[in-house]
């Protein structure tokens, strides 16, 4: 098997375990464009693939996450309306020997405590407006200080899946060039041989040649028309993992605008890439650069940790209490009201600070070697897609040079036999070093693309927006 059908294989297996998604995507409309440019198939894909959906609602979602961390500092006013049905008062208990209304008793029992029942009335009501504003907050600080930096971190998160969706359907898109082309040179191919075999079955019935020769035509062809049908099948399956990809209606039809001699891949793409290389330019490192700036900010949030807290606090109200709850509304409630400024300041909280503040820079510092190993990672996928693009650029120019060979030497040979100067069998193995030619040279260049493709990622130049 080869790597691109190895690869369809694999493949088969994503479809399968992604059946709600596909069939989601059968709902869909007809949608108005079926032919597709490269550019086009992975634009539309960068719009409609079901994971940079995901990507934006996660976008939309860190937003509205930053909108509730920022109103924990607006004024917070809230109302309660309360009513209680006394069923026992609670017992209020007064030292031994004293009373209300007079001094204490000299010769009362100092043993025993004076119990009395409070709270004489059956209902009691309240209905209070409580303010609550925020005037500082370390952590409420940090977290405006990290709304900045949380949101770059969720827009590189998308821009991360929209690189991913603009691989993968940029490989499918070369996938099924190259086995249109292929299939292309199938269909000559056969109708070369059935020429052959016609003209060779004549020779038969005028006596000029064997029936063995004539039989191993007809092998030839059968396997021909074998291997044609098992890159038809492929084809249909590299479409539609194409518009899976794509996030395009399984269910319509699509063609390709781009055919695989107009595909751009010349000697310069094997050149090296410009040093110093500029790992910005990296999603993957711009996105933990902000994560970076989310552990700095955490490190400080717990380092401040003891400073305090202030708010200022207020409430209104009225107030009720009667036997009956007719009096409720033919008496009067009485208000009240009080305001004031909250100051919590953190004494001591058993060093859980300290251990709080030491996990925070432990982190930062997870973080820093984290990007010093993706800058290595970074310049070793370099120099690998470097080579990778060289070394298949070279091997694709040695299989061009195979391929046109073969078909001189299938040519001159079925010239000599049609002339009567070369075996049958010289034509039969002139033809299956010629198919032989022809799929190393289609699996060449097709490893080149994708390693054209891979080379774009590693430097940051596959998809911009």
């Amino acid at each position: 098997m080869n790597p691109r059908s190895l690869c369809l294989a694999l493949l088969c297996a994503v479809l399968l375990t992604a059946a709600p998604t596909l069939r989601a995507q059968n709902s869909n409309q007809t949608p108005s464009q079926t032919a597709f440019t490269l550019k086009e198939a992975v634009d539309y894909g960068v719009r409609n693939n079901r994971n940079v959906t995901n990507s934006q609602l996660d976008l939309a979602i860190a937003k509205d996450r930053i909108g509730e961390i920022k109103a924990t500092g607006l004024p917070q006013l809230s109302a309660v309306v309360g009513l209680q049905h006394v069923i026992k008062p609670q017992p209020f208990f007064l030292p031994p020997g004293l009373s209300f209304g007079g001094p204490p008793d000299p010769n009362a029992d100092p043993s025993q405590e004076t119990a009395l029942a409070l709270g004489g009335v059956r209902f009691t009501s309240n209905a209070l407006a409580n303010l609550n504003w925020l005037v500082f907050s370390n952590s409420y600080l940090q977290g405006l200080r990290a709304a900045k930096s949380y949101t770059e971190l969720a827009v590189k998160n998308l821009s991360a899946s929209k690189i991913t969706v603009a691989e993968n359907v940029t490989k499918a898109y070369f996938n099924v060039l190259v086995n249109e082309e292929q299939l292309g040179l199938l269909g000559a191919n056969v109708t070369r041989l059935d020429s052959l075999l016609r003209e060779t079955r004549a020779l038969n019935e005028q006596g000029l040649v064997e029936k063995l020769d004539v039989q191993r035509l007809e092998v030839q062809r059968n396997n021909l028309n074998t291997e044609r049908q098992n890159i038809e099948r492929l084809q249909e399956l590299a479409i539609v993992l194409l518009k899976f990809q794509m996030g395009y209606p399984l269910d319509q039809p699509m063609t390709l605008s781009e055919k695989l001699a107009r595909m751009d891949f010349t000697e310069a793409m094997v050149t090296d890439v410009s040093l110093p290389f500029n790992y910005a330019n990296r999603i993957e490192y711009s996105t933990l650069q902000s994560q970076r700036e989310l552990q700095v900010i955490n490190v400080e949030n717990e380092r401040k940790a003891y400073l305090p807290t202030v708010a200022i606090a207020g409430n209104y109200g009225y107030y009720n209490g009667r036997q009956t709850l007719t009096r409720f509304i033919t008496r009067p409630w009485l208000d009240a009201g009080s305001v004031g400024v909250n100051v919590s300041v953190p004494i001591f909280d058993g060093f859980s600070r300290k251990y709080r503040t030491a996990q925070a820079r432990g982190n930062l510092l997870k973080v820093d070697n984290s990007l010093k190993l993706l800058e290595q990672s970074i310049d070793l996928q370099l120099r690998q897609s470097q080579t990778q693009v060289r070394n298949y650029w070279y091997t694709l120019q040695e299989q061009k040079k195979n391929l046109d060979l073969s078909q001189e030497v299938l040519r001159v040979t079925r010239i000599k036999y049609k002339e009567g100067v070369g075996a049958n069998i010289e034509v039969i193995n002139a033809e299956a070093s010629f198919r032989e030619a022809q799929t190393n040279y289609y699996n060449a260049l097709y490893n080149a693309l994708l390693a054209k493709v891979d080379l774009d990622k590693a430097t940051g130049r596959l998809y911009t927006e």
